[in-house]
């Protein structure tokens, strides 16, 4: 399945629910996900986008910060 890289280098990962055909995220080092991500998803393309939802608001809030 897919991985996809925060602002901050953290590595969001989509894994299969045990014993369901429902995808999870996590973070490959572990941690606690924000709440934009935590859930669980019927398609792979579902999780993308909620994804790219998260990612797009931690660039604007890094772009933000920087200036």
């Amino acid at each position: 399945m897919k991985t996809f890289e925060t602002p901050n280098g953290k590595k969001i990962q989509m894994k299969i629910h045990p014993n369901t055909v429902l995808i999870k995220l996590e973070f490959a080092t572990g941690g606690e996900l924000p709440q934009d991500l935590s859930g669980l998803f019927t398609t792979e393309r579902e999780a993308t986008i909620a994804i790219n939802r998260y990612l797009s608001k931690q660039e604007t809030k890094t772009k933000v910060s920087k200036e």
